[in-house]
């Protein structure tokens, strides 16, 4: 927000700078008050008659004193611009004085540091004369005349800064809010609205208020899509459990009566429907975990005795595909959450390497406590050299039915659906999964959840 606040404070002042310019393209006419045009000549022209009469009697020094001060002194000069009572010290002051003479109004010419105003006026005995005033800025930054006074700046500073933050903070949070949605939080609001009750006059009329609007309509659709297609998956995959269910027992009562030759086949079947079986648990799982806002009933959980437990059956499941599986795990690790959850996630990413890795693999996986940005996370590391992730698809490989290896698809087993279960387990907890490729070839995923202190 604070170079949108720059930019806006920039932009006013480079339009008052223009302004600024373009009035003072030529020299000054009148001086900065406008208003007080008619005082200011009427006042100049009493006190110049005081100095004519001072003149004329010779006792112009004596009464020049009475007209000096820090910052504004009077002199007199005739209608050819010779000086009679003091010296301004202007280079061109018989050129300003012949302007006003021929002109018969006051000439007004701004300097680096003051202002000089010239005004013609006859005597009482019908003599030409011209009173010059001289007038320095009150401050450094009027240089020429052109920037305005301290006063003048602090009041617009505010006013800027008031009309920059009128802008700038709906935009942020319109910012903010679409980072949310962009990480799943699908109920993010913008609340950027003017009551109608306090500012009748300003509620709900502006482009920003339209936006705001408009933003939160587009969250409400957003959300009541995303909804209505996590509803529709889980009702599909709870209505194909039945016929499963059916055709399982069919296919048992089959396999009885089968011929020798058709048993391969019903075989077959009866794989492909365990996997499709599996499949349907899988979406159901991550239906669950997406209407889930937090943890129910979280208690503190041995992130190394979750991985420690899994280690048996998943080294089993590692040599059945030929590889294997090392590890190395710290004892310290324990974070806060749901145990069952946890377990899951993990094994999901276990699963997802030994997959990956099959054929004289290996795969490390090691639980460690690591600070960052100073906090302690539990880190559970599982890195195997399999063929890696393209670099531009790491960021997609935890969405749901992603399948980084498009050209083997049909090869392998799974939906796509492991690393996403565990990507929400981890979002739920309060961490997060990163997913790397590792220099020497296959992938490193780890989970990060933050620490908790064992009792």
């Amino acid at each position: 927000m604070a170079r949108l606040l720059l930019k806006i404070f920039l932009a006013y002042w480079l339009a008052a700078v223009a302004v600024i310019l373009v009035s003072n393209f030529e020299p000054h006419k009148h001086i900065h008050n406008p208003e007080l045009n008619d005082a200011l000549d009427s006042a100049l022209l009493m006190s110049g008659r005081t100095m004519i009469d001072a003149y004329e009697s010779g006792r112009c020094p004596e009464v020049q004193q009475l007209f000096h001060s820090e910052r504004d002194e009077l002199f007199l000069a005739d209608s050819n611009g010779r000086l009679l009572c003091g010296d301004p010290a202007v280079p061109d002051l018989s050129d300003v004085v012949r302007t006003a003479v021929r002109k018969k109004k006051r000439v007004g010419v701004s300097y680096k540091w003051f202002q000089l105003l010239a005004i013609p006026t006859v005597s009482s005995r019908g003599v030409q004369y011209v009173v010059l005033f001289k007038n320095h800025y009150g401050t450094k930054l009027q240089l020429y005349g052109m920037l305005p006074g301290y006063t003048t700046i602090a009041i617009s500073c505010v006013v800027t800064l008031f009309l920059a933050l009128l802008m700038a903070l709906p935009i942020r949070r319109l910012r903010e809010a679409a980072g949310q949605i962009a990480l799943g939080r699908l109920d993010t609001r913008v609340r950027w609205a003017m009551p109608a009750a306090t500012w009748p006059l300003l509620a709900g009329g502006d482009d920003i208020d339209q936006l705001v609007r408009d933003f939160n309509h587009m969250a409400e659709k957003l959300q009541s899509l995303a909804d209505a297609q996590r509803l529709l998956l889980r009702d599909v995959s709870h209505e194909l459990r039945s016929p499963l269910t059916r055709l399982g027992l069919g296919l048992r009562m089959a396999q009885i009566e089968a011929t020798a030759g058709m048993l391969p086949h019903l075989s077959r079947i009866e794989a492909e429907s365990a996997r499709l079986n599996y499949l349907i648990g899988q979406i159901l799982s991550l239906s669950h975990l997406d209407l889930l806002e937090q943890v129910d009933a979280p208690r503190l959980v041995s992130f190394s005795s979750v991985v420690a437990s899994l280690l048996p059956d998943l080294e089993y499941e590692a040599a059945q595909s030929g590889c294997r599986i090392g590890s190395s795990i710290e004892r310290e690790c324990f974070v806060c959450g749901d145990e069952e959850l946890l377990r899951s996630a993990v094994e999901n990413i276990l699963r997802n390497a030994i997959k990956y890795a099959s054929g004289s693999g290996t795969i490390h996986v090691g639980t460690v406590t690591e600070q960052r940005a100073g906090q302690i996370f539990s880190v559970v590391r599982v890195a195997d050299n399999g063929p890696g992730i393209p670099e531009h698809e790491l960021d997609s490989v935890l969405k749901p039915f992603f399948r980084a290896d498009r050209c083997r698809h049909w090869k392998q087993e799974g939906a796509g659906l492991g690393l996403a279960i565990a990507d929400r387990a981890a979002r739920l907890h309060r961490g997060n999964i990163g997913v790397r490729n590792r220099p020497e070839g296959g992938l490193i995923v780890e989970m990060s959840l933050p620490s908790a202190a064992p009792a």
